[in-house]
């Protein structure tokens, strides 16, 4: 093998005293290398966003929510929270909640809006224990998120994008409308109409909690729906990736009877879109690895062309056919790796250093190449997943690899009779 890698090493480089890399070799090193920086940037950006969501998502969401199998209010919530605590030391904090649909409207007149959302009732005090309610009012890192107040009795915050639909700021007064009945004199009324005052006005930093979101206090949300107990009791455990193996435990446990639905759950058609979505771009990002892999293609061709003669003399002196397939599959890995290489290197640096760059770029360009309003993120996102960069290392040498096998393998073919006829 010591034979074969010599020889592969002598034919990358240039004709007699030139020892410098020839021009096509280097264009096929740069194409793996961009190849692979492409795939490694793209692939860190995305789980960056994957990791910064799902803690958005955490944050804003229970880890957990424990309700009645059969839908039915709880009236005794304190009850559950000291049986589910009590059997599950990973619960640390809980809080008993209520949701109510309900259709949002500004008070009569020329600019009258309506807007529909999901109105959250919960205990103010226990619920920011369990979510990140109060800091979606707070500043943090010289940015705010949110301002006013968390609501009292009779008022409602509102997620800031739902509060500009309807046209609303603090102090403000909107009414809720939902579909539970209230008794008149006349009998039934459909539907019950709450008038709010707009206590503050948060962002979650992201669009879903924004839009259809809002919160207020537990009894407003009783008045609103019509009952007297809660929908459930919300929790928020050690570790949230845990909250699969306690919703297990407390569905299985014979001395309760609660179902539960973990934070995942909630949200799993959203995480399972950007997991394929991952997947996607990283098919697609291939194709450029791939494109450099038939450089590497029609470069050992043309060596091949060109070592015409040197193949000849080398089987004739002996060298079997398996040695020449090595030799030139050897060639290309070469080539191959060293792009690899440089990508990797070039790739994970980049990536570390992409909001720095990217401010470099904006700067130059004029232009805001990541708004913080649309993405809801001050910097761009990244986290370096070494099972990520380990996966486009392994595509790049295995698709280079490939390549390399039709001209090794028209190398190996060729009789030293005919490549030695004319010389």
């Amino acid at each position: 093998m010591r034979f074969e890698a010599f020889v592969a090493m002598r034919y990358l480089r240039g004709k007699r005293k030139n020892r410098f890399v020839s021009l096509i070799t280097l264009i096929s090193i740069a194409g793996v290398s961009v190849g692979v920086i492409a795939l490694i940037v793209v692939m860190s950006v995305m789980t960056g966003f994957d990791n910064a969501l799902r803690a958005t998502i955490i944050g804003n969401r229970s880890h957990l929510a424990v309700m009645d199998p059969l839908n039915r209010p709880i009236d005794d919530f304190e009850t559950v929270r000291r049986e589910i605590t009590s059997r599950n030391p990973e619960i640390v904090a809980s809080s008993p909640y209520i949701e109510v649909m309900s259709l949002l409207k500004t008070p009569a007149g020329a600019h009258q809006r309506y807007e529909g959302a999901y109105i959250m009732g919960v205990d103010i005090e226990l619920e920011t224990e369990v979510t990140q309610l109060a800091e979606n009012l707070s500043t943090a890192n010289g940015r705010t998120y949110g301002r006013g107040r968390l609501p009292g009795k009779g008022e409602i915050m509102l997620g800031y994008i739902l509060a500009d639909r309807l046209g609303v700021t603090i102090g403000d007064e909107i009414a809720a409308i939902t579909p539970a009945s209230k008794a008149t004199p006349l009998g039934l009324r459909p539907g019950q109409q709450l008038w709010l005052t707009v206590s503050g006005i948060a962002q979650a930093q992201m669009s879903e909690f924004d839009t259809i979101y809002g919160f207020v206090d537990l009894e407003t949300a009783q008045r609103l729906k019509g009952q007297k107990g809660v929908d459930g009791v919300h929790c928020r455990l050690t570790n949230a990736d845990q909250a699969g193996k306690v919703a297990a435990r407390i569905e299985n446990d014979p001395d309760l009877y609660y179902a539960a639905i973990t934070w995942y759950e909630s949200q799993q058609a959203f995480f399972e879109a950007l997991q394929q979505e991952k997947v996607v771009m990283f098919i697609i990002l291939v194709f450029i690895v791939l494109v450099a892999a038939f450089n590497i293609t029609s470069t050992l061709i043309m060596v091949v062309l060109e070592k015409r003669r040197d193949i000849g003399i080398l089987r004739t002196i002996g060298v079997s056919t398996g040695a020449i397939l090595r030799l030139f599959i050897l060639e290309g890995l070469y080539i191959g790796i060293t792009g690899t290489l440089f990508g990797l290197i070039i790739g994970v640096f980049l990536a570390h250093n992409l909001n720095p760059v990217a401010e470099t770029v904006a700067w130059f360009l004029g232009v805001d190449i990541f708004n913080s309003q649309i993405y809801y993120f001050d910097r761009i996102p990244v986290a370096v997943m070494w099972r990520d960069v380990l996966g486009v290392t392994i595509s790049a040498v295995i698709l280079t690899l490939v390549s390399t096998f039709y001209p090794a393998w028209s190398a190996a073919r060729i009789d030293p009779v005919d490549a030695l006829r004319y010389e």
